[in-house]
């Protein structure tokens, strides 16, 4: 089978699971400082959520040729720029509701579990942001706050949650500018 990422063709056996095709394709990418932003199996488009164990255990054979566009870690993350901001003020506003909530003994922790994940999406956002502009974020990272944070929502503790989202990560979040 061929699989081709940007320029690059080479073949692979057709007896190797897609996974390792595709575990190839992003290790390829990843080693020139890009990321896979398209992937095309066959006649047909996948995004990451697509890609199941079903799928990916199937032999390559199987699925058809493999073709992946890639982009500059850096072309990404100025890309996103803007909505990841939109998406750091979002949390934040969300973020001090919670903190509201939790001060006056709010203690059903689904609402607070959503946001913990999204914020996890955002922090992974940011942190490869600043990968690319370590000299340019001197700021403590949020995620160094996220562990305490974790312990604390096991604890069911509302009182250090409201602290460390008021004191410690509300403030490294973007605020919407009225």
């Amino acid at each position: 089978m061929q699989v081709q990422l940007d320029e690059e063709l080479w073949e692979m056996e057709d007896s190797i699971k897609l996974e390792e095709v595709l575990a190839r394709i992003s290790d390829t990418a990843q080693a020139k400082g890009r990321l896979v932003t398209m992937l095309r199996v066959g006649e047909k488009e996948f995004s990451d959520r697509d890609l199941l164990p079903g799928l990916l255990a199937q032999t390559a054979g199987t699925v058809g040729n493999v073709m992946a566009t890639s982009q500059s870690l850096q072309h990404v993350v100025n890309q996103g720029a803007d909505s990841a901001n939109k998406f750091g003020e979002s949390l934040h506003s969300e973020g001090a509701t919670l903190t509201h909530q939790l001060r006056q003994g709010f203690t059903q922790f689904q609402a607070l579990d959503d946001w913990l994940g999204r914020l996890a999406d955002y922090v992974e956002w940011v942190e490869l942001a600043r990968s690319l502009h370590a000299s340019q974020c001197p700021k403590k990272s949020m995620a160094s706050w996220l562990p305490e944070m974790l312990q604390a929502r096991d604890n069911k503790d509302p009182v250090r949650l409201a602290d460390l989202l008021e004191y410690e990560i509300l403030p490294g979040l973007p605020m919407a500018h009225a």
